[in-house]
């Protein structure tokens, strides 16, 4: 998971936005709504109109991590934290 994580914080907000749109699609492609709801957490964490102000989105980006880590027994999951 922290090399998910770790390459997941090195991209830009417009790039986190666009991987997290691919997990959200291939999550609910495979039924896994609440392990897509996990990650829509996070995706939340990065809103187009007006960004959240920092520590207030730190706040929301260890809830949205801490909410995927309780997933990471799924095969779905797992295949997304692997390929990072």
């Amino acid at each position: 998971m922290d090399g998910f994580e770790a390459n997941f914080q090195a991209l830009s907000d417009q790039d986190r936005r666009q991987k997290l749109d691919n997990i959200l699609g291939f999550l609910r492609q495979h039924n896994a709504v609440p392990q897509a709801d996990a990650f829509q957490e996070l995706r939340n964490c990065y809103p187009t109109f007006l960004p959240f102000p920092t520590e207030e989105r730190k706040l929301r980006e260890l809830v949205a991590w801490t909410k995927i880590a309780s997933h990471l027994k799924h095969p779905a999951v797992r295949q997304i934290v692997q390929q990072g």
